[in-house]
């Protein structure tokens, strides 16, 4: 780890910037699953909680449960560029949009390999497969209201 953290020089940082590096890591990947699955958690009990029509709580939180991911989303995506600049990454370049770069000549394993994946890219896609896990598991063996009744 400390030979990631050299910056363009090649000195090492302090304790202080492996310290930073560390707990920006650490709220990235948590903040991720709290984009998926404590956002929406908490969105539903709030609604419950300040309505007491079911339809009107379902909508509330529809209504409110999107800008609040999207704000924690960009918030995550802040912290992720503050936590690649102290490691002494490069800001990433702006490239075409991943249907696209089969038309052109740059293959997407070589551009992936020389670029690597920020970590808030794979915590955020992680986090977002283990929230459908639990939502599937819950609403398949947790779930009090089933689609149809048992035999």
């Amino acid at each position: 780890m400390i030979g990631l953290l050299a910056d363009a020089g090649g000195r090492h940082p302090s304790w202080a910037d492996r310290l930073a590096v560390g707990g920006l890591a650490v709220v990235i990947v948590a903040g991720s699953a709290l984009v998926w699955i404590g956002v929406p958690a908490a969105g539903f009990w709030t609604a419950a909680q300040v309505t007491s029509d079911g339809v009107a709580a379902v909508l509330l939180a529809l209504l409110v449960i999107p800008p609040t991911m999207a704000a924690f989303g960009w918030l995550l995506y802040l912290a992720g560029a503050r936590y690649e600049a102290l490691r002494g990454r490069p800001p990433r370049r702006r490239s075409a949009p991943a249907w696209r770069v089969s038309l052109g000549e740059e293959r997407a394993d070589a551009r992936r390999r020389a670029e690597g994946r920020p970590l808030v890219d794979v915590a955020m896609t992680v986090s977002a497969v283990a929230a459908l896990v639990v939502l599937t598991v819950w609403f398949f063996f947790f779930a009090e209201l089933r689609l149809s009744p048992l035999p």
